[in-house]
């Protein structure tokens, strides 16, 4: 796993704070495909496959505030 990986959610997740949406779905995107790479387990992950559908939804309803806690928080807790 890249090191910088705790690093990008949580800036990810600050700029979803921030109302910098559209940067924040780029590093989002960049996130998910570390994670994909290098920590394939977690995509196996039931925990994972709960929270991913709800991290959608909270983009498509543009609830940034939730979609940060779901980065920083749930998803941060499974790496």
């Amino acid at each position: 796993m890249p090191l910088n990986l705790q690093d990008s959610l949580s800036q990810t997740a600050h700029l979803f704070r921030l109302g910098q949406e559209a940067q924040a779905s780029v590093e989002l995107r960049l996130c998910l495909d570390l994670i994909e790479k290098h920590c394939p387990e977690i995509i196996q992950n039931s925990t994972f496959r709960q929270i991913l559908p709800l991290m959608l939804q909270a983009q498509e309803q543009h609830d940034w505030l939730n979609l940060a806690d779901y980065l920083e928080y749930e998803l941060m807790a499974l790496i």
